[in-house]
């Protein structure tokens, strides 16, 4: 599987998500249902490591077509509750972008939202993030 997704704490605070090589649309909403459950079942913010150090390949090659761009049209469409901070680990360039044009239509999507190069710089930043979320919607 291209997706593979754990808790990052022994608390069940951080979500790790690793993604590498091939993956499908499937295994990625699935693991987003898997993680949005889990969220609405225990009433409480996560927050979120997507690591794709070990190669982000996207299905049919490119969000810039059909099929990628109503993808991600969905992806944008899950909301239903509070988004946690999320971190990730080893984004390209050309990932980033994708992501900085997606935020000019959204500007919500960008909050919390960080770009750093390893685990523990991810760690440094999404923990203490995610305590603020939770206290502020305490």
């Amino acid at each position: 599987m291209g997706i593979e997704l754990y808790w990052d704490d022994d608390a069940e605070t951080v979500m790790l998500m690793e993604v590498s090589g091939s993956w499908t649309w499937d295994e990625l909403f699935a693991v987003l249902h898997t993680a949005k459950t889990i969220s609405q079942q225990r009433q409480r913010v996560f927050g979120a490591i997507v690591d794709v150090r070990g190669g982000l390949q996207l299905p049919g090659g490119s969000v810039f077509n059909r099929e990628g761009l109503a993808q991600f049209t969905r992806i944008t469409q899950l909301g239903g509750g509070k988004r946690g901070p999320i971190a990730f680990v080893g984004m390209s360039g050309m990932m980033k972008s994708i992501f900085e044009a997606a935020t000019r239509i959204d500007k919500q999507a960008a909050h919390d939202t960080f770009f750093v190069a390893t685990l523990e710089e991810a760690r440094r930043l999404i923990y203490p993030a995610t305590r603020r979320k939770n206290e502020q919607s305490a």
